[in-house]
């Protein structure tokens, strides 16, 4: 009876350290890629209205380029049971490919290649990227 008590307390242990399973590893990933897409943004518009440097915003955007990259290597590595997990993955993936080609585009900008309407337009969609990336992590969590 003590044993079968002590099988049950690390069974349940365990579990509760992959709380989530692959859903919840997914929206984990999501949240991560659009936490720093929403903070890419910001950098954006911190720079836009003149209140951070060149060298400041491209080392933010490179941050946030490196949270996007965890995430990717952690959401493909990730073995999936079903194709619907396979779909979960490959929307997060896409998702990111998405906010790393704005990450990069508003880099350029801040370096000269490129305009202020552009960085608007960059940075709303990074935003919005952001945004359902976050909706989507929390749903995934919740339904993990």
């Amino acid at each position: 009876m003590v044993a079968a008590a002590l099988l049950l307390g690390v069974f349940a242990s365990g579990c509760a350290s992959i709380r989530g399973g692959v859903e919840g590893d997914f929206g984990r990933a999501a949240q991560q890629i659009g936490s720093a897409a929403v903070s890419a943004q910001l950098s954006l518009q911190v720079f836009a209205d003149g209140r951070n440097t060149t060298a400041a915003t491209d080392t933010a955007l490179s941050d946030m380029l490196e949270e996007v990259d965890q995430a990717v290597s952690a959401t493909a590595d990730r073995e999936v049971d079903t194709p619907e997990q396979g779909d979960l993955r490959a929307e997060v993936l896409q998702a990111a490919n998405t906010v790393t080609g704005q990450i990069i585009r508003g880099r350029d900008i801040v370096a000269g290649v490129g305009g202020q309407p552009e960085l608007t337009t960059v940075a709303a969609e990074l935003g919005r990227a952001g945004t359902e990336l976050l909706a989507l992590g929390d749903r995934l969590e919740a339904a993990g």
